[in-house]
């Protein structure tokens, strides 16, 4: 999900939780003007956001870097970031009164309400988070799932997803697997166009190895072959034997 549309959601959920706040009216504020109630408790829940999402973000990296479960490391980020939050929410409380500090037993008890609140904001941010995952975990799927050789595409379906090379016979190509071998009717040319992302090369007029598939070389004279598994062995052009050697097949 891009950045700002994951911000408007964010955002979306505060003040939806602010609305319900300002219907309820709890910690006191049920005695005040809906108008009042409305807009304290919607600039809460926006600073609340600043201070709180902030603390997710450290918290998730934290749980990553140490490998600690992500949902404690966000429960323990809620109970410190509603420390600072509890001091937003004495100076608002405080506007057009004398400002003095709270006692011991008044900070406790704001600091719960503020904790409580917190979790509540802090709990739907997490579910809205992990509603989000699951999408972007196809998307990201999709985009790195490796694309296989259309090739196989044409093979029957017990040729397997190996392909070890292609020999061309007359009209034929024949695809050498792990499981055995099966005709396509077809070019060899466009055979080979199609054994793409598979690194190989034609390493004779009739024939084309996969990199991955060579076990060994075997040479008579100036002529070398490519020993393939299951005792097939492919012949390497005369022409082709100085680039084949200059990039480590032989």
């Amino acid at each position: 999900m891009p950045p700002v549309r994951r911000l408007v959601v964010d955002l979306s959920i505060m003040l939806a939780i602010g609305l319900l706040l300002a219907l309820l009216g709890p910690f006191g504020t049920f005695g005040a003007s809906f108008a009042f109630r409305l807009v304290y408790w919607m600039a809460l829940m926006i600073a609340g956001y600043a201070i709180y999402h902030p603390a997710m973000l450290v918290a998730s990296r934290v749980a990553v870097r140490l490998a600690l479960p992500e949902a404690a490391m966000w429960a323990a980020a809620c109970a410190v970031a509603s420390v600072p939050m509890t001091v937003v929410v004495w100076v608002v409380g405080r506007i057009g009164y004398t400002r003095r500090w709270p006692t011991l037993e008044q900070a406790l008890a704001l600091y719960v309400n503020v904790a409580v609140i917190g979790a509540i904001g802090t709990a739907m941010l997490w579910i809205a988070r992990r509603r989000r995952e699951p999408a972007a975990i196809v998307e990201d799927a999709e985009v790195a799932a490796p694309v296989g050789p259309a090739l196989l595409d044409r093979l029957p379906p017990g040729f397997g997803p190996v392909l070890h090379a292609l020999e061309m016979e007359d009209h034929y190509v024949r695809a050498h697997g792990a499981y055995g071998s099966a005709l396509i009717l077809m070019r060899m040319r466009d055979a080979v166009a199609e054994t793409a992302p598979i690194a190989g090369a034609q390493v004779h007029r009739s024939w084309w190895v996969a990199r991955g598939a060579v076990e060994g070389v075997r040479r008579e004279g100036r002529n070398y072959r490519l020993v393939l598994p299951g005792g097939v062995e492919a012949p390497v052009a005369r022409g082709a034997v100085f680039a084949l050697a200059a990039e480590g097949w032989i």
